[in-house]
């Protein structure tokens, strides 16, 4: 069967607000993992990424007409839920009728919603690629019943909604073949955020699904069981990107890279011993047991570490389930930087319970960690995150409309009680002030420069900040 899988557009400015002079645009490694899988099923498929060209709804009908697909595929979040509709009734709207099935994290969580609001026909829940494979060979034999796909919700000839049994996670992952990467468009068109790489071209790369943690703000479409890519594939696939696709660096995406250290040592044992020529940054957490990993890391072209701190203060770590200490945090942090790695640290304001003394604790916390990225986003529940059931709670939440979730780092969606919207954006900017102007970060941020590009990347960002803070 002929399908095509598109990635909606949204523009950088509707993503990032005023922090749009930072963005980043990612490959959608989602759609790549889907096609690689189909095509090893004998299915024809192509892909368009209509966000980073920055295709119009005309232009995307008139490369679904070209292609002439049986079946569509639109992944799908809740930060493009509208512009994901609105394509969806577009092409049903075109004349020829298409066959519409999405998929992502929106649909996993809101599957009955999202058939009855949209045009589509099928969701995918869950992961996709068995779901999305046994999807289309149905329909290309005309298959009138769907009901034994599991993973699979649909429209019913009776303008009914049937939602069929979960299917189970796939556990050994090694068996998927290697994400359809050339399928995209000219991969020197994505880049991370601006100043968290250091060459081009890039690859996100996942080496592992699903997250074991309990935070209450994160939703997890691929569950609580961690499953694992060997250190073995990881190492191929990254070999593999590096001779057909030239990449250079790699961002890996899973939600703790860090979860098995004896897996994480493997693979840097790997990339060293094959000669990969790649640099490479990773989020992690701050409950590493063996420390000497970051200088095994290091040593492997790892040169940025991610932590996820969220709060200076342990009443509002306990309240969001972080399950990770101030002392965790602090040791981890030092013994990063020791290795040499760049430290990037989130924090999270506007938490349940936040009240002015813990924002600040929380500001004076970030400062004492020596970061050299620190970054303070607001509070914003989404489906399947725990706090999307327990907003009110706490504090006020309008949930009326899916296109404010996707601004609410400019405009926040939850406020705790006994805040503000305001006093939130005003403390937002209050936090990158008092850090990104103070005399040790300037320092750190002139002992990481080591081209003219660092230099000029580094001018951008400072204007791009000037500019947030002028807002």
């Amino acid at each position: 069967m002929k399908i095509t899988l598109i990635n909606p557009p949204i523009t950088v400015e509707q993503i990032y607000g005023k922090y749009s002079g930072l963005a980043s645009f990612q490959p959608p490694i989602g759609l790549c993992s889907l096609a690689g899988y189909l095509i090893k099923n004998g299915h024809e498929v192509n892909i368009t990424d209509a966000n980073v060209l920055n295709l119009s709804t005309p232009d995307i009908l008139k490369t679904i007409a070209t292609a002439a697909p049986h079946l569509i595929g639109i992944y799908m979040n809740t930060s493009n839920y509208y512009a994901a509709s609105r394509l969806v009734s577009s092409i049903k709207n075109a004349g020829k009728p298409r066959r519409i099935v999405c998929g992502g994290p929106h649909p996993t969580f809101l599957p009955e919603d999202t058939l009855r609001e949209t045009a589509a026909d099928y969701c995918v829940i869950g992961e996709g690629e068995e779901t999305l494979s046994e999807l289309a060979t149905a329909l290309e034999n005309n298959a009138a019943d769907l009901s034994s796909i599991r993973g699979l919700a649909f429209k019913t000839d009776d303008k009914g909604i049937t939602i069929n049994e979960p299917r189970e996670r796939i556990t050994d992952l090694d068996k998927l073949p290697f994400p359809a990467v050339h399928l995209l468009p000219d991969l020197s068109r994505y880049k991370l955020y601006l100043l968290q790489y250091k060459r081009l071209p890039y690859m996100t790369v996942m080496t592992s699904r699903g997250c074991p943690h309990r935070c209450v703000f994160c939703n997890t479409p691929f569950g609580k069981i961690v499953r694992f890519h060997s250190p073995e594939y990881v190492a191929d696939y990254i070999g593999h990107l590096s001779k057909q696709s030239g990449i250079r660096e790699i961002f890996f995406v899973d939600d703790t890279f860090t979860i098995d250290e004896e897996r994480v040592l493997r693979i840097c044992d790997l990339i060293r011993k094959r000669g990969l020529d790649v640099t490479w940054n990773a989020c992690v957490r701050a409950n590493i047991k063996n420390k000497d990993i970051f200088h095994k890391m290091k040593e492997a072209g790892c040169w940025t570490c991610a932590l996820g701190v969220e709060s200076g203060d342990a009443g509002i770590l306990r309240l969001i389930k972080k399950d990770i200490s101030l002392d965790d945090v602090r040791s981890s942090c030092d013994t990063i930087l020791k290795a040499d790695l760049v430290l990037k640290t989130f924090f999270i304001l506007g938490n349940p319970g936040e009240t002015l003394e813990t924002i600040e604790k929380t500001i004076r916390f970030a400062r004492s960690l020596r970061s050299h990225y620190p970054v303070f986003s607001l509070m914003t529940p989404f489906p399947g995150a725990e706090l999307w059931k327990t907003a009110e709670e706490y504090g006020k939440f309008d949930r009326t409309d899916f296109r404010k979730l996707l601004l609410a780092g400019s405009d926040p969606v939850f406020i705790p009680y006994g805040l503000t919207k305001e006093i939130l954006l005003e403390k937002q900017r209050e936090a990158f002030r008092r850090l990104y102007l103070a005399p040790d970060m300037i320092l750190r941020q002139l002992a990481l420069i080591r081209s003219p590009e660092d230099v000029r990347k580094i001018a951008r960002a400072f204007l791009a900040f000037i500019r947030i803070q002028l807002n």
